[in-house]
């Protein structure tokens, strides 16, 4: 769509939050299809002008949708915002905000990794997909240091994962690999035994592939479930360790 066209769909903003209505207009206008993934707005100027606000309050709805990861802003001689094709993840820092203010909880995305992750296992298992099983294959090593480990496990879980072929899925889980990967940095490596878990660990990734490329799947949710609870009690236990760093709560609260 050539962005002159795209001024045709807008009007003349009159709520006082004139980027909310902004918003409310471009969303309806995507919904309908009258915009899509690739599409060029128009330069800000030629917003505000259609939209009768400022070019300030255009930034300010530009600006949340490229938090949210819809839109690519680019300034300059190519100027103008570009709805994108694959999103970028707003949930990560959301997440993260939350665990801050205690709105949820550790032991809440421990439990939403367990429920992911082993329905994913459980649709391996009944739908065996050799490629996915040879990447799996690939991740399970008889020894790994603590560091490789968790590179590993990461890798692991995002392959079983992706398994289930769910984009929003996908956008969830890194959202909680960030989480937990930022808690692996900055206290987990400071206070794990890793030989009292490190063994425990990867028998339990070879545990979950046997049961998954056995195509049996309630033992392959059972195992992953199994694991998922114990790395994400033992990842819950360091945050409260004093003195190896800053305390994360994981109660629940609203």
């Amino acid at each position: 769509m050539d962005p002159s066209d795209a001024l045709t769909m807008f009007e003349p903003v009159e709520n006082r939050r004139a980027f909310e209505d902004i918003l409310l207009q471009l969303e309806h206008a995507i919904s309908q299809g009258r915009l899509a993934a690739g599409d060029r707005l128009p330069p800000e100027r030629e917003l505000a002008e259609r939209f009768q606000v400022s070019r300030t309050s255009v930034r300010e709805a530009l600006r949340v949708l490229e938090t949210l990861g819809v839109v690519s802003v680019r300034r300059g001689a190519e100027n103008g915002a570009v709805l994108m094709r694959r999103p970028g993840n707003a949930f990560a820092p959301t997440l993260r905000l939350l665990l801050a203010l205690e709105h949820v909880s550790l032991a809440n995305v421990v439990e939403f990794r367990v429920m992911i992750e082993s329905s994913a296992a459980r649709l391996l298992a009944g739908q065996p997909d050799a490629e996915v099983l040879g990447r799996l294959a690939d991740l399970l090593p008889d020894t790994a240091d603590q560091f490789e480990f968790h590179k590993i496990d990461a890798a692991f879980h995002r392959t079983l994962v992706e398994a289930a072929d769910n984009d929003l899925i996908d956008l969830m889980v890194d959202a909680t690999n960030g989480v937990m990967s930022k808690l692996i940095n900055d206290v987990v490596l400071v206070s794990w035994d890793w030989k009292s878990s490190g063994a425990r660990l990867l028998k339990e990734h070879r545990e979950i592939y046997d049961a998954v490329a056995a195509g049996d799947p309630d033992v392959a949710a059972a195992r992953v479930s199994e694991h998922a609870r114990y790395w994400g009690n033992r990842v819950i236990e360091s945050t409260m360790t004093p003195g190896v760093g800053a305390t994360v709560t994981h109660r629940g609260g609203r």
